[in-house]
């Protein structure tokens, strides 16, 4: 399970034309975000997973996006904040008409704590199983059939992100990943579509790891963490 919260701030001139997304290592896993939305404002955040004991406060959150990212929530409004439960923990699908989608399945990306791509693909699949088998004697049930389809679509995905998500608990593993996908277009893509699609650690990802973790034997940690880099707009501190 992990928290977030986010709110709506104008933009900052330096981030007008970026994403960025800043990592932080004293309370990992953890980041805040600055994404512009088109309008002069940007969708500004942070999020952590939760600890056994620790309740983080709504002071906690605001604090550590403000001091990761300096002056972004000046003049926020519309602050939410929520619970995200992680794919790595999901209940199972019951059988029958009532069917469970997004944040109520679970479908929350435990490696970046992304859920709009799950939300969209299993609403779309709740929806076509209702329609082709929510009635009828003698047929499949609505509840079974999502299920098969959501495990057709995203079962082999779910589980490669539940062993990224155990990895990149280790700072090491994550930045070997950033120093790899800075050198590697390819790796760059396969891990996006691996925190924000539905896609897999591929050959060539886990090529790109082992590249980027070759320069960590001198024992630097965060090392790709601490300096911000641009890839295609985005900063990847």
């Amino acid at each position: 399970m992990a928290v977030a919260i986010r709110g709506y701030a104008p933009v900052l001139p330096d981030l007008a034309r970026e994403q960025r997304i800043t990592l932080h290592r004293g309370d990992w896993p953890a980041y805040a975000w600055s994404f512009p939305i088109g309008d002069g404002r940007a969708n500004v955040g942070y999020g952590e997973v939760l600890r056994a004991g620790r309740t983080p406060t709504r002071a906690h959150l605001l604090s550590r996006l403000e001091s990761l990212l300096p002056g972004t929530s000046d003049g926020a409004i519309g602050w939410r904040a929520h619970h995200l439960p992680l794919s790595s923990q999901r209940p199972r699908q019951p059988d029958g008409r009532v069917l469970l989608v997004g944040d109520a399945l679970s479908l929350i990306n435990p490696m970046t704590g992304e859920g709009i791509y799950y939300a969209v693909l299993s609403g779309a699949c709740a929806g076509a199983a209702a329609v082709q088998h929510g009635l009828g004697p003698g047929t499949v049930g609505a509840g079974t059939a999502y299920r098969r389809d959501l495990r057709r679509r995203l079962g082999v995905h779910l589980r490669h992100t539940t062993v990224a998500a155990q990895l990149a608990r280790h700072p090491r593993v994550v930045d070997a990943a950033m120093r790899g996908a800075d050198r590697d277009r390819a790796m760059f893509d396969a891990l996006v579509e691996l925190g924000l699609g539905r896609g897999l650690l591929t050959p060539r990802a886990l090529a790109g790891l082992a590249r980027g973790a070759r320069p960590l034997a001198n024992g630097n940690l965060f090392d790709g963490m601490d300096r911000p880099k641009r890839q295609n707009g985005s900063h990847l501190p």
